[in-house]
């Protein structure tokens, strides 16, 4: 199997997805997906497309552009390179899971807008000290994939994030929240005729727990939705 990984521009972090899925499969090909590279056609090539973390999405994007002195890390290169790459990946009914920034891109390309800063929003800070990470319980919704896939139970994840999804885009419901009400999980609300689609918030390429359900569960969901797709290809 051939999987994209899309470059968060921090070779330690784009390190952590390649060997979360790779600990599930060594044979997998990894590529990474850069506008650096300019090598969006590849897409093509590869058969599931998983988007990472990284700077946040040009509030302009979603409506927002007066509070864009709230962004922070903002790169309009890969925002345009990354919706080409949401956009061939789509009409190509590829598999696609979004992590963090992977979730909030395809928000707003789907149409959805994102609370730009969520402190100022007056929401709990979900980064801690210094940039740290924290730690916080989210609810997750009955009869959805990622209820599914963690057991149906809710549970705990970890939080590096500012930014979150506000309104949702065309087609997607919320699947998990964190206390205060943030969308930590979507998916497609109406999954016939789509391909898959699973968006999370938090980071599960960096749980070191081989027992997290809302960790390597992802990653195994994934890449079995890769497999299947690949096996419908060759079948129609």
């Amino acid at each position: 199997m051939r999987i994209g990984i899309t470059d968060c521009q921090k070779e330690d972090k784009y390190t952590q997805y390649v060997d979360w899925v790779l600990s599930l499969d060594p044979k997998l090909d990894i590529i990474r997906l850069s506008h650096s590279s300019g090598n969006a056609n590849e897409i093509s090539e590869y058969d599931g497309l998983l988007l990472a973390g990284g700077g946040d999405v040009n509030p302009a994007l979603y409506g927002e552009a007066e509070h864009a002195a709230l962004a922070r890390g903002v790169n309009d290169l890969r925002d345009a390179f990354e919706f080409t790459l949401l956009r061939q990946a789509l009409a190509a009914d590829m598999p696609i899971l979004g992590i963090c920034r992977g979730m909030q891109l395809t928000n707003v390309f789907l149409g959805g807008t994102l609370h730009v800063d969520l402190v100022s929003k007056g929401f709990d800070r979900h980064t801690g000290s210094e940039g740290s990470e924290v730690q916080h319980a989210i609810a997750i919704e009955p009869n959805s994939l990622l209820s599914d896939l963690a057991g149906g139970v809710d549970g705990s994840v970890n939080s590096f994030h500012h930014q979150a999804v506000d309104r949702l885009g065309q087609g997607l419901m919320a699947v998990a929240h964190s206390p205060e009400g943030i969308i930590e999980g979507a998916e497609w609300s109406v999954k016939e005729g789509m391909p898959f689609l699973l968006l999370v918030q938090w980071h599960p390429e960096r749980v070191k727990n081989p027992e997290s359900t809302l960790s390597n569960n992802l990653a195994r969901i994934f890449l079995r939705e890769v497999s299947l797709s690949i096996a419908n290809k060759i079948t129609s």
